[in-house]
């Protein structure tokens, strides 16, 4: 019964707003590039700023937080090459499928996931907003230079991370926060509603991009993909969050964004440099799709394990 009040009352209401956008999508043909900007550039930086703001986070909390990304990743990233090395996958397959399990849709899906999981909690939102930096940063670095296979591209990703303001709303967050600034309401007030916005936007968006995406071929591969992005990586997750001896709030928080669904960025990649993008835009989708069911049972389990 917890499932189904899990499925009713959390994935549902992400599914909605996920089906109205593929709908108009299929209608109007929405600029997804230009959605993509908006939620980086307007919604993600304000809602930082603001959960940052108003968050209770400690600095062995931050350090164990990324402690156990940093571990997650690496996990993740090592169980990729070895599936490709036992399946022979040729190179551009093979970064292709490191970057659909290890590169996950944390802003637009893991922000409206634990905005409703959590009911709104700063405390929660605060860890996943870490969660969001940390995997803006690992896909404009290790996602790059997988799909680019030139070392001269780490400079070139470091300084476009630099120029992402994510980062410096989080800074500018946490230096008034630990200062107790009191910042005036007709700044905070307008900030508040532009990251409340985030929810409604993010799952619009994700829906048109569901509508976009189409089956072809690399069934196999695919499901293979979404088995380690969705099962795979909680179970490492639950493993590593045991031995950090990370708990309550920040545990549940941190094992809910381990299975979220594979980025839009892997595919962008995939694009952009001629790995496999077929293969890359189905891993989207069916990663997408799936997550509604096994979501599910990952939220019912962080509740019940920590």
């Amino acid at each position: 019964m917890l499932i189904l009040y899990t499925f009713y009352h959390i994935i549902i209401p992400i599914l909605i707003p996920v089906g109205i956008g593929a709908l108009l999508h299929s209608k109007f043909r929405f600029d997804l590039t230009g959605f993509s900007k908006l939620i980086l550039y307007y919604y993600v930086p304000a809602l930082a700023f603001v959960k940052i703001y108003e968050a209770r986070l400690s600095a062995s909390l931050l350090f164990s937080v990324i402690g156990f990304l940093l571990l997650q990743f690496v996990a993740v990233v090592l169980i990729g090459l070895v599936t490709s090395r036992v399946l022979h996958y040729p190179r551009p397959l093979a970064a292709s499928f490191s970057n659909s399990i290890s590169l996950t849709n944390n802003g637009n899906v893991g922000i409206p996931v634990n905005a409703l999981a959590f009911k709104q909690d700063p405390f929660a939102m605060s860890v996943q907003i870490i969660v969001v930096v940390f995997e803006l940063f690992a896909t404009f670095t290790y996602g790059l230079l997988n799909a680019s296979k030139a070392t001269s591209g780490l400079k070139s990703s470091l300084i476009q991370f630099a120029k992402m303001p994510v980062l410096y709303a989080i800074i500018a967050g946490t230096a008034l926060h630990l200062l107790h600034v009191q910042i005036p309401d007709p700044i905070l007030n307008p900030l508040s509603d532009i990251a409340s916005g985030m929810l409604s936007f993010a799952l619009v968006s994700i829906g048109a991009q569901i509508a976009s995406a189409k089956l072809h071929r690399n069934t196999s591969t695919v499901l293979l993909s979404s088995m380690i992005r969705l099962v795979i990586a909680p179970i490492v997750a639950y493993g590593i969050i045991h031995i950090l001896n990370i708990q309550g709030i920040t545990a549940q928080a941190l094992f809910i964004a381990s299975a979220i669904p594979t980025s839009r960025n892997s595919a962008s990649l995939a694009l952009e440099y001629g790995n496999e993008p077929e293969f890359a835009a189905q891993a989207v989708l069916v990663s997408m799709l799936l997550s509604s069911i096994t979501l599910t049972f990952v939220i019912n389990l962080s509740q019940t394990l920590f």
